[in-house]
């Protein structure tokens, strides 16, 4: 009697664990067959849209690059083709310079209604100044697969379910690697081997998810940081100092009232950042407005988008303000690294490979797991037949049966 009790806590520990891990092996079960099922589509979606923008050339040659070569038209030039070619008065909102050196540039106008707000890309070649093509964004095929990989095609609300599911997603992934944990007590063959046979699936299935789970759960936590930004800009402002958005810079007008041009606008910040490329600008957007050249500098984490801004009074060209990366605070890199991490160019080409491939693994991950599910189900349901043809037997043996038992 004193041994049993002695033995009890033990006992109990190991029951404990045993329930535990039964928990979380339902819990990942569940949440593989149910959202994975989403992690499938977004993963697809995501590794295509790693290469966006060299996909949207190769399908629009066309539209979106030259043969032209020799001096390139004044940038003024350039904006005003596309004001003339843009229906209505509607001024230029941005302007995105050639991504490629034999690339267009991509002027922005502000379309849609209020209801359902869009924008419009005029793209012009910067020899010719000619406009190849007018696109409405999220109407061609990329921006068509970003809105589904965004938002599932759906605004707001859509956006709001993938947030919610990536932080699903992530339980999920913390639960393979806590279930995987166990394994490594066994030896290495049984915590990362990939065996033919049997268990060919799952240890293909708990290969690819240990070794993909750091990536996928980087790749994941960037997702849902942005579909809520706001939440995770608020909640860090109050432990950290963030800078705000340049707001209410103006220009002073001048008796002669004379704007300068934007080519002169981008030469005056050129000389503060003469080793920095020309990434995109803003004309002012209203009388008292100021133009905003923007510039990537070799050593800002996004590729894509150049952080450096410089803002000039249309009037008299001077600087009214620059914001730099080199002087954000530890909240704005944060910040800034999210969407880097998100598609791989935080590590150039080579980062944006690992995305591409690690955007592949939870349709493997899925594949496997449904498999396993499956054959375990039938495997059940099987068994529950052998069991009940056991039971069945004649109306002789059982009459025969039962005195025997009860003696």
């Amino acid at each position: 009697m004193n041994q049993s009790i002695a033995n009890e806590p033990s006992l109990s520990k190991s029951g404990t664990k045993l329930r535990l891990r039964k928990l979380w092996l339902s819990v990942h079960r569940w949440l593989g067959l149910t959202v994975g099922l989403l992690f499938v589509l977004l993963g697809l979606t995501g590794s295509l849209l790693v290469f966006d923008h060299a996909i949207d050339e190769w399908l629009n040659p066309d539209i979106l690059l030259t043969e032209g070569q020799g001096p390139r038209k004044p940038i003024e030039e350039i904006i005003t083709a596309a004001e003339t070619a843009f229906p209505g008065d509607t001024l230029a909102h941005s302007a995105t310079t050639p991504r490629v050196e034999n690339g267009v540039w991509s002027v922005w106008f502000p379309s849609g209604t209020s209801q359902n707000p869009t924008f419009t890309s005029v793209h012009v070649d910067p020899y010719t100044a000619e406009v190849t093509a007018q696109r409405v964004w999220g109407e061609y095929p990329m921006t068509w697969i970003y809105r589904l990989h965004f938002r599932l095609l759906a605004g707001q609300t859509g956006g709001i379910l993938v947030g919610l599911a990536g932080i699903l997603i992530m339980i999920s992934l913390f639960s393979g690697l806590y279930l995987w944990w166990p394994l490594w007590k066994n030896g290495w063959r049984a915590a990362i081997a990939i065996r033919r046979g049997r268990r060919f699936n799952y240890d293909l299935h708990k290969s690819i998810g240990l070794f993909s789970a750091v990536f996928l759960i980087v790749i994941t936590f960037t997702g849902v940081y942005m579909e809520f930004p706001s939440i995770f800009r608020d909640g860090i402002s109050w432990i950290a100092e963030t800078t705000k958005p340049a707001q209410d810079l103006k220009s002073v007008p001048l008796e002669t009232d004379s704007s300068i041009t934007i080519d002169e606008a981008v030469e005056i910040a050129s000389q503060r950042f003469p080793n920095a490329r020309l990434d995109h600008l803003h004309p002012p957007e209203s009388e008292d407005g100021v133009y905003e050249v923007a510039f990537r500098q070799s050593d800002e984490v996004q590729r894509s988008y150049g952080r450096t801004q410089v803002f000039i009074d249309r009037f008299s060209g001077d600087i009214v303000e620059i914001r730099v990366p080199k002087d954000s605070t530890a909240a704005d890199i944060f910040f800034a690294w999210q969407f880097p991490l998100h598609n791989g160019e935080a590590f150039g080409l080579f980062g944006r490979w690992v995305v591409f491939f690690t955007g592949l693994t939870p349709t493997i991950l899925y594949a496997t797991g449904f498999l396993m599910w499956w054959r375990k189900r039938q495997s059940k349901k099987r068994q529950s037949r052998n069991r009940k043809q056991q039971n069945t037997t004649s109306p002789l043996i059982e009459s025969e049966a039962e005195p025997i038992a009860m003696t």
